[in-house]
């Protein structure tokens, strides 16, 4: 598999290393400092391009349209925008962005992110967790049994139950992030404009078939 990585950071740094060790992986990093770039040489087994990741020249030095898949992790959350739409634009098939933003999901995901990473949102909850003595599931553990948990767009979906939405087998909705906060998803809480469904899935398949569903197709 290809994957361009366009951030060098301490995530993007970690998942180079991570995806350098299985084989059949081919790494692209794409990162603006200079600094970075020289240290990457030896942490990482991949092809390291100095460079702005929304310029075309260094996006055909990645050779763009040839990736499975492309992971947006720099330090703004404009700049992963961008690079969503242009690797979207490119037919990348697999498109992750990292957003501290909440309000730009929906938008990230009408340019074609596949998946949205929301560092904020998850280091918020973990926090209010230990702090009022809940016991949060630990995702770590739920992504080895081969499930992953998904933000959706649900425009298509807008003024209808929870319980109206005839969910795939293989799929479960947790909760609904709307704006700046969120919520758990109950059968009666009604879905509106610009809200965001964080669901857990089993499968491409039910996830598949969930993006149509929510998009309204």
């Amino acid at each position: 598999m290809k994957i361009i990585i366009v951030g060098a950071g301490r995530i993007g740094t970690e998942l180079a290393r991570m995806l350098g060790r299985r084989e059949g992986n081919e790494i692209v990093i794409i990162e603006a400092d200079a600094n970075r770039c020289r240290g990457l040489a030896d942490k990482v087994d991949a092809l390291v391009l100095e460079g702005d990741g929304t310029h075309p020249d260094i996006l055909a030095k990645a050779r763009l349209a040839e990736a499975d898949a492309l992971v947006a992790v720099t330090g703004s959350d404009a700049i992963n925008a961008v690079i969503v739409m242009l690797a979207h634009r490119a037919g990348v098939a697999k498109i992750v962005v990292k957003l501290d933003e909440p309000g730009l999901h929906p938008a990230c995901q009408e340019v074609g992110a596949t998946d949205i990473i929301a560092p904020s949102l998850a280091s918020a909850a973990r926090i209010a967790s230990v702090l009022y003595g809940f016991h949060r599931l630990d995702f770590t553990l739920v992504a080895r049994s081969g499930l992953h948990l998904a933000e959706l767009a649900a425009h298509g979906a807008a003024g209808k139950k929870i319980s109206d939405i005839p969910f795939p087998d293989g799929s479960l909705v947790v909760a609904i992030l709307r704006g700046e906060e969120s919520m758990l998803a109950r059968g009666k809480t009604k879905i509106e404009e610009g809200d965001t469904l964080l669901v857990l899935v089993d499968d491409d398949a039910a996830l598949d078939e969930l993006k149509s569903i929510l998009a309204g197709d």
